[in-house]
């Protein structure tokens, strides 16, 4: 029988300013690093269940849609996963004066546009959170997560660059936080997407160890 446990993991991107130093060509291993959000609670999603996706744009241009649209693109393709669009909402992860369970209602993933007056882990230089909701479900294999959420400081984000371009942009924001929703952690390589914040290192595409990590958490591994 499968059991309920509540809990709630959130990791945030900070914009770096720093510029990238010159450094000699990263070490296979440091190229291929990836990392779990939480080792001692690995999670993933049931690969054999479509992922359903809901996007709050919070008054955002409509062109923000598109890149939401690539960016669930690249994970499908890193994962196996299947994703469909399940049309707007006004729900928004993390908010505050809601309780875990109702941060992210209902199952599958929502990307929102918001301020960190509503989500309080916005606050500074944080223009981004991502990671599962409340509710995992227990079985032989592991954790299985059913519901994730993604939140976005709509006045950060609007100075992030638009396209899929190099340095700080919005894409390469949504793919970090979309890592972490879909199990990953931080790492120390600046090759990867997953790395902690965004600066001049940052791309709008996955590096080799972020689609070793997602690839290990996606569907390969098979059903729950």
């Amino acid at each position: 029988m499968k059991k309920l446990v509540t809990v709630l993991l959130v990791a945030a991107v900070l914009i770096g300013t720093a510029a990238l130093p010159a450094r000699a060509a990263a070490s296979r291993a440091e190229a291929t690093q990836w990392s779990l959000e939480d080792p001692s609670f690995p999670f993933r999603w049931n690969p054999c269940a479509p992922i359903p996706y809901r996007v709050n744009l919070g008054g955002t241009s409509r062109r923000n849609l598109h890149v939401v649209e690539r960016a669930i693109k690249q994970v499908a393709r890193a994962t196996g996963f299947t994703f469909v669009y399940a049309g707007s909402t006004r729900s928004v992860p993390f908010a505050r004066g809601r309780s875990a369970a109702r941060q992210i209602p209902g199952q599958g993933l929502v990307i929102a546009w918001t301020t960190p007056r509503r989500v309080p882990a916005l606050a500074g230089d944080v223009v981004g959170i991502g990671g599962p909701g409340a509710s995992y479900h227990r079985d032989q294999t592991g954790w299985e997560i059913t519901s994730a959420g993604v939140a976005i400081d709509r006045a950060a984000a609007a100075h992030l660059r638009r396209g899929m371009v190099d340095g700080p942009s919005l894409m390469s924001l949504l793919l970090h936080e979309l890592g972490h929703a879909m199990g990953l952690g931080h790492v120390a390589s600046k090759s990867e997407v997953m790395h902690e914040g965004l600066g001049p290192w940052s791309r709008p595409h996955y590096g080799p160890g972020d689609l070793a990590g997602l690839a290990a958490l996606g569907a390969a591994r098979g059903c729950f």
